[in-house]
């Protein structure tokens, strides 16, 4: 495993060698992760432990434990195969075995990585198994490792992406009672799940606490409001919102932009959003092909042909979109003007042309 180039080839040449999981098998597989470990691939190892682990079942993975604990001295330290042993259960998806590995830990006075202790939080939550997981964060409040910012962003991701929202909002709360700051990434959950759930009040309450604590909005936060609230066709208080981002420090991208003009196209407000569109050639911000897609659609239904075949134009001569993009709005123009049969014969054309690309290929690569 140690001649392949990476650990994707490497691990994959072991899934392929590993088809017997007796006890013998299984463990020259853990002194295999032992040697990867004490030659500096441990993330290799790892991976060998979790696809064992995965194979055998939660039964057959207690004598693994005391296995690879028995004789791991000569290859690494208590930390690490405690460690590889802990990831190897939580990507396998075996939280109350990683909850035993921790309680080992514990008691042999191993400090638990915090990376590890953040994705058995994750785990604990997605499963339901939320009594383990705040037994295990009171013990990280009393004694140690004392949880860090990153362990709270997991939790409160963990709780949110459950839709336990409230709980997620009460431990980013629970964050200064510690003296830890949120940082944007926590605020961003927060609100992204209030979005999420069509709260936009509670949102824009959260960006102005975020603020007022010091805390810079990112181009994700403003992204995520400006989009809720073209959602709810809050147009007004979406632009509000867009020409404050200068003044934060954060300067629009292409999706806001995007966003701010779909909202216009179905508002059929197709000044506004040309508006925007000129505003963004002028300030270099580079258009996609939703841009186009988004402009030229508008201008097809709600607008003036002309403007929209104009654009078109333009588009095809910039060399700004691959032919393939450029086929997509095409068909997209076709079918926003009612012409069913050409919009089907230039995708047909498509078609064939990326067939015939295929069929090139093929022979060329027979013929090496």
């Amino acid at each position: 495993m140690k001649l392949f180039c990476c650990r994707e080839t490497a691990f994959g040449f072991f899934k392929l060698a590993f088809r017997d999981d007796n006890q013998q098998t299984v463990e020259s597989c853990c002194v295999a992760a032992h040697v990867l470990t004490a030659e500096n691939l441990r993330f290799l190892a790892q991976d060998v432990v979790s696809c064992v682990i995965g194979r055998i079942g939660p039964s057959r993975s207690r004598d693994l434990v005391g296995f690879m604990w028995g004789g791991h001295c000569e290859y690494e330290s208590d930390f690490s195969v405690l460690d590889t042993l802990m990831r190897g259960f939580l990507n396998a998806e075996m939280g109350a075995e990683a909850l035993e590995v921790l309680r080992r830990m514990r008691e042999g006075g191993v400090r638990p990585s915090l990376s590890a202790v953040a994705i058995l939080f994750r785990l604990l939550i997605r499963v339901g198994v939320c009594g383990s997981l705040w037994k295990v964060f009171r013990d990280m409040i009393r004694e140690w490792p004392y949880p860090c910012n990153y362990v709270f962003s997991a939790m409160i991701l963990g709780f949110c992406r459950k839709g336990l929202v409230r709980v997620g909002e009460s431990l980013l709360q629970v964050m200064w009672k510690f003296q830890y700051e949120p940082d944007v990434f926590a605020y961003n959950i927060v609100i992204y799940a209030n979005c999420a759930g069509g709260q936009t009040v509670d949102t824009l309450e959260w960006v102005e606490l975020m603020i007022a604590r010091g805390c810079k909005p990112s181009i994700v936060t403003f992204n995520t409001v400006i989009s809720a609230l073209c959602k709810e066709e809050n147009v007004v208080e979406a632009r509000k919102f867009f020409d404050d981002v200068p003044d934060m420090g954060v300067f629009p991208n292409t999706i806001m932009y995007n966003t701010m003009m779909d909202e216009y196209v179905k508002a059929r407000e197709i000044d506004q959003a040309s508006m925007l569109f000129e505003e963004m050639r002028k300030k270099s911000i580079s258009p996609d092909g939703i841009t186009f897609n988004i402009m030229i659609g508008g201008h097809y239904k709600y607008g003036s042909e002309d403007d929209g075949d104009r654009l078109l134009r333009d588009l095809s001569v910039s060399g700004l979109l691959p032919d393939s993009s450029l086929y997509d709005i095409y068909v997209s123009v076709l079918c926003w003007a009612d012409r069913l049969d050409d919009a089907m014969a230039v995708l047909e054309d498509m078609l064939e042309r990326i067939a015939s690309k295929c069929g090139r290929f093929q022979l060329c690569y027979c013929s090496l």
